[in-house]
């Protein structure tokens, strides 16, 4: 095999190492396109949960208040009726 030969050998080896890897590379580039993809699918879905979650919270909020009110209430009118009864048994 004369040098001429062996150069262009070696030569075509280099350019099918180059294919094979621009290959890889672009396959690369699409995986990482595909995970960019889903992670702002990721991020606007936990955008959305957070201000669901606010809400939420909001709500617990309101009816724990409404709650405690309702409470006091009974509480006051259990009073009122014990009151009443120690009266009539008086």
């Amino acid at each position: 095999m004369t040098k001429i030969e062996q150069l262009e050998n070696e030569l075509s080896e280099s350019l099918n190492a180059q294919y094979v890897l621009g290959e890889k590379l672009n396959n690369s580039i699409k995986t990482l396109r595909e995970i960019e993809s889903l992670l702002e699918t990721i991020n606007a879905n936990l955008k959305h949960s957070k201000a669901y979650i606010a809400t939420l919270e909001q709500e617990n909020e309101t009816l724990k208040s409404s709650c405690e009110a309702w409470i006091k209430r009974a509480i006051m009118l259990d009073f009122k009726v014990l009151s009443a009864r120690n009266a009539g048994q008086r």
